[in-house]
């Protein structure tokens, strides 16, 4: 009987040290640290209000975080999505406005759709048909995107939205009050991070294709060879990363209850570096939905507690750089240490 309680100790050791080593892991330990040094510091960081306006305030870069871990894990890099965004979510409030139809938020979302769509179909077209490099095409339509639109669809913010978009924003699944905080609810958009979490998890873990997008980050000439359809799984990707982008957009405006055109621009680098900075690499086929999330958590601590401790605004870009530096050094060195051991390994 010893040898079966011996050799499940041994296993429940090798799994703690394998979990522990993980760079979701460190992320999760860094949130905890940060959480607790925030909160000595003013306790209304812990106070369920703020947690609420922390998701609310993560929502919209939750949803564009899932599009992006895809095309980093892919080895592309993607920035057209801040105008995917705006445009698909001011095109279908123009559309319905123009309409005079009373429409329910949904179908807000189901006209952006299309847009969304068709914009990141045009990206996935350049970059697989004529083998051009990621970032100089979603370079190119994020300003052909944000043109086209200031130039033929409007320039104006829209702040007289319908009635369903402004109902959209009141609603709420929960409201709590707090004596220093004050009045804060958890609203429904919420579940719509929480859902494209969810199938970029399944696309990334259980799907043909997801195994696709990880071989073709490591290699795209070993993903050819191994018989994946590389054209059909960049339309995949770029495809879902518009869809993405479409719903972060009207997300975006309901909460904001104006419509912009030119939305969320410059919000690419901050997107990126969350997902960077939970463990997906730039150089493509290592990312995962649960360290994007703890990445984009982190983030949205470092830019709460920075309020929270009375420092400026202005700094938030600088933290956000570091980030960026740190996630994308942290893993190269990681992998450079362990090349170097198996390179010693091999010569002894």
């Amino acid at each position: 009987m010893s040898r079966p309680r011996s050799s499940h100790c041994a296993g429940s050791i090798w799994m703690l040290r394998k979990i522990t080593q993980t760079h979701e892991f460190v992320i999760a330990v860094t949130i905890v640290i940060l959480s607790i040094a925030v909160g000595l510091v003013n306790p209304a960081y812990f106070s369920v209000a703020n947690l609420f306006d922390m998701l609310r305030n993560a929502t919209i870069h939750g949803i564009l975080a899932m599009g992006v871990l895809v095309v980093l894990i892919s080895g592309g890099v993607d920035v057209s999505f801040p105008a995917i965004a705006a445009a698909s979510a001011y095109l279908s409030v123009k559309i319905l406005m123009a309409s005079h139809i009373q429409a329910p938020v949904w179908a807000f979302y189901l006209v952006a759709l299309p847009f969304g769509v068709l914009l990141g179909t045009l990206n996935a077209t350049f970059i697989s048909r004529f083998r051009l490099p990621a970032l100089i095409v979603t370079l190119g339509t994020a300003s052909m995107t944000y043109g086209f639109v200031l130039f033929f669809v409007g320039n104006l913010v829209l702040y007289n939205l319908p009635s369903g978009m402004v109902s959209y924003q009141m609603m709420s699944l929960m409201t709590v009050s707090d004596p220093k905080v004050g009045f804060s609810s958890l609203h429904p958009s919420i579940l719509l991070m929480i859902a494209a979490g969810l199938v970029v998890w399944i696309l990334l873990k259980y799907t043909l294709i997801g195994r696709g997008i990880y071989a073709l980050g490591g290699s795209r000439e070993a993903a050819e060879r191994s018989g994946f359809n590389i054209r059909l799984i960049e339309y995949v990707i770029y495809s879902l990363a518009g869809v993405l982008a479409s719903i972060a957009g009207v997300t975006q405006v309901a909460l904001y209850r104006n419509a912009n055109p030119a939305a969320l621009m410059g919000t690419e680098l901050e997107v990126i570096a969350a997902v960077v900075l939970g463990g997906a690499a730039i150089t493509g086929g290592r990312g995962t939905v649960v360290g994007a999330g703890l990445g984009l958590y982190l983030i949205t601590i470092m830019k709460s507690s920075l309020v929270l401790v009375g420092i400026p605004s202005e700094w938030q870009k600088v933290v956000i750089g570091i980030a960026l530096i740190v996630g994308a050094s942290v893993p190269a060195i990681h992998s450079s240490r362990l090349n170097r051991q198996r390179a010693s390994t091999t010569v002894e």
